[in-house]
């Protein structure tokens, strides 16, 4: 495909949205909104290798309190990394001694050019909490043992919790290695 022409149609404090107007190979013009997000750093907190520090918070899109690993919206020119550890240290009071990049992907591809990058962090130690004017957030320490129960009951919601979690399963296996499958 190959954009033809971009209109702006409305800028937020977060987001903006944008009606693009494509041509196809076969010379067909089609036209999609789009919503343009600056990206955003999520964390998997590690307090040992087999807990994992959650936060709730109430999100407006699910109109209620959601169970997720912390995250924020990267700032202009910000380098993922360094988001990580603002978002960390400002939504958990942690710092990470080492954040490794566990992957990037697209939450909701066919309406949003979002990337999300997940990171791993351990070898935390305590600092202060410094929340957002609009952020209310409570930390809970999870298991592995019981994500996995949350998650096979479907108590768990948030996507980007979902996907890093499951990674965290699946290809880091001796995290949580002494916690017993439910």
């Amino acid at each position: 495909m190959r954009q033809l022409k971009r209109e702006n149609t409305y800028t937020g404090k977060a987001f903006k949205v944008a009606s693009v107007t494509l041509q196809t190979e076969e010379g067909k013009q089609v036209t999609r909104d789009v919503i343009e997000h600056p990206g955003a750093a999520c964390v998997v907190p590690m307090l040992d290798k087999d807990t994992v520090l959650l936060i709730e918070q109430w999100r407006i899109g699910a109109k209620r309190p959601l169970w997720e690993i912390p995250a924020g919206t990267l700032d202009p020119g910000e380098d993922p990394l360094a988001c990580a550890a603002r978002e960390l240290e400002e939504e958990t009071g942690y710092k990470a001694g080492k954040l490794e990049h566990l992957f990037t992907f697209f939450p909701s591809p066919g309406i949003l050019d979002e990337k999300m990058h997940i990171f791993l962090a351990t070898d935390l130690t305590r600092g202060q909490t410094k929340f957002d004017d609009d952020e209310q957030i409570v930390a809970k320490p999870f298991s592995f043992r019981d994500l996995r129960i949350q998650l096979k009951a479907n108590n768990i919601k948030d996507g980007k919790t979902i996907a890093a979690l499951g990674y965290l399963f699946t290809f880091k296996p001796w995290l949580g290695a002494e916690s017993a499958t439910p």
